[in-house]
């Protein structure tokens, strides 16, 4: 009997699957070249990490959780990348002779062959899950070939400070460091990159999770080159140093299409570069995956399901308003509808769709693109921003025509997006005509579910959470881990409130009602506030009182 089948009768003996779920897997085996267990997992039947347990104990091969503080950042120079990358191994430790190292599967004897003839070490394996040995590779091999890249840089000794030769922005070390920094942030799920100079040094930054921090700071003597380079990469003007320039690259990292925003602008210490980092493969969530709760589910259904109207999705900049547009447009989306767009950018090409994007150099800016939309029989109209009364106007009109307009605003509230399109000079009979409602949304960081802890709340977090004093509340907070960088965040899910304009709502609004009174009203309604929404996911563990009271504030 093979090796394979007794870890599938391993996992039916344990209960953890059922022989018919098994007997499929083998099916789907079959030609693969897969391990059974992959097959299970890739199934949904089993988790990695129930994998892992049932090949310790069958085994009798420890398993190790790999972490900063047990790899040797020197002993991967032992096997070269593509070969853990083919095998889905990790040398993480040498003892004398021996090589430990992290499998993903401890059975195969081909991967143990060719890392002792390339080590030149005997190689005692560890049991790891797949996605603990591919993060592994994807973290200390980037910091590898980054550090050599600075190293054969300041070996070089090309490029003085005040004279950038073609030739050493095209060189080597450089090339090598930019395209590292560029693939580095896309594996460290960063949504902005910055480059900056500040005094004698080179600062990269990444925002990951919606919070800056410093990536790396290193002399600044292959800044210049840095940011020609990247301007190279972009199709920008590198002669131009007075002027803002804007521009894209375009790179394939880890078998995904990234596409980086690139963005320069002078300042008094030198140029300074910030790159949005767009993965088309990760951009596109279903409306459960934005963190709405199922109240919030149903008001968003009954919005969409307008086959007219104005919705609004409002925030600040960085609040997830174009996944929220995208997630609402990938469920209208049908062969019987003809939906437009105008962005700016472009940020995700979806299918079946037809999206435009503003070109205020030929002259075609928000409003003109409306005007053209309307002569091209749509059905859905989706606008970028709504940034003047132009715009506005023109947008409500196709909402009274019978067309359903989904737009962004930038304001604090749902009820507060009124108020700013009253401030547009909108007149408040076409608002309560045309809007059906608005969606407000924060993103808060999650709780990394790796270091999850628990711990008995405070009076004063009771307090904030509105929370009976006399009564125990547990809440949760990470402790910090490799998976979140140390930071106990990973990920980040949205809050909201979605204000649906009722027939009350209008008559307070034709009124000239105060947002307060709107508020209340809206409330007494049923519209959950996004504070009482983040007070939810905090009481169940999704986030944290701190995440809380960063992004939220209390309506009176």
């Amino acid at each position: 009997m093979s090796q394979k089948v007794r870890i599938g009768d391993k996992l039916v003996e344990k209960g953890y699957i059922s022989r018919e779920q098994l007997e499929r897997a083998l099916k789907l085996q079959n030609g693969t070249g897969k391990r059974i267990g992959e097959i299970l997992i890739e199934q949904g039947i089993i988790t990695p990490e129930l994998l892992t347990s049932v090949l310790t104990e069958l085994l009798d091969i420890e398993n190790i959780s790999l972490t900063r503080s047990n790899i040797n950042p020197d002993v991967i120079k032992l096997i070269p990348e593509n070969i853990c990358r083919r095998y889905k191994i990790f040398p993480f430790k040498v003892e004398g002779n021996k090589l430990l190292m992290a499998m993903a599967d401890p059975q195969d004897r081909q991967a143990m062959q060719d890392a002792k003839r390339i080590s030149g070490l005997d190689i005692i394996p560890y049991i790891a899950t797949m996605g603990q040995v591919n993060q592994a590779i994807e973290i200390f091999y980037s910091n590898a070939d980054l550090d050599k890249a600075l190293k054969e840089y300041s070996d070089s000794g090309v490029l003085k400070e005040e004279s950038i030769l073609e030739d050493d922005i095209n060189s080597a070390p450089i090339v090598r460091l930019v395209h590292n920094i560029l693939e580095t942030a896309v594996r460290m799920k960063a949504s902005d990159i910055h480059i900056e100079r500040d005094g004698d040094f080179m600062r990269i930054r990444f925002r990951v999770d919606g919070i800056l921090s410093e990536y790396m700071k290193m002399n600044s003597r292959p800044y210049k080159a840095v940011i020609s380079r990247v301007k190279i990469m972009a199709g920008l003007n590198i002669s131009e140093k007075r002027l803002p320039q804007d521009g894209r690259i375009f790179l394939n990292v880890d078998n995904r299409s990234i596409d980086y925003r690139v963005s320069t602008m002078p300042t008094s210490k030198d140029e300074k570069v910030v790159m949005r980092v767009l993965d088309r493969t990760t951009f596109m969530v279903s409306k459960e995956k934005l963190g709405l709760n199922k109240k919030n589910i149903q008001v968003y259904d009954e919005l969409l399901e307008n086959p007219y109207g104005l919705i609004l999705v409002v925030g600040p900049t960085g609040s997830g308003k174009t996944t929220t547009l995208y997630a609402m447009l990938n469920q209208l989306n049908s062969i019987e509808k003809n939906i437009l767009t105008i962005e700016d950018p472009v940020e995700y090409e979806l299918d079946g769709i037809n999206q435009s994007q503003i070109n205020y150099k030929a002259g075609l800016d928000f409003a003109n693109a409306l005007r053209a939309f309307l002569r091209q029989d749509p059905d859905i109209i989706m606008v970028g921003e709504i940034r003047d009364l132009d715009t506005a106007q023109i947008g409500i009109r196709a909402a009274l025509t019978g067309h359903l307009v989904l737009s962004t605003l930038h304001s604090n509230t749902a009820v507060s997006a009124i108020s700013r399109l009253l401030d547009m000079k909108v007149d408040s009979f076409l608002i309560t005509s045309a809007l059906t409602g608005v969606v407000s949304q924060r993103l808060v960081r999650k709780v990394c579910e790796n270091c999850k802890i628990s711990y008995l709340a405070e009076e004063g977090e009771k307090k904030a959470l509105n929370y009976p004093l006399d009564k125990e509340l547990i809440l949760y907070k990470g402790s910090g881990c490799d998976k979140c960088n140390y930071t106990g965040y990973k990920g980040r899910t949205g809050v909201y409130e979605i204000l649906k304009i009722t027939k009350s709502v209008r008559d307070l609004i034709n009124r000239g009602a105060t947002e307060a009174d709107i508020q209340k009203k809206a409330e007494e309604l049923g519209m959950e506030t996004m504070r009482k929404d983040a007070t939810i996911k905090v009481i169940n563990g999704e986030t944290t009182i701190e995440e809380m009271l960063r992004v939220t504030f209390i309506t009176d």
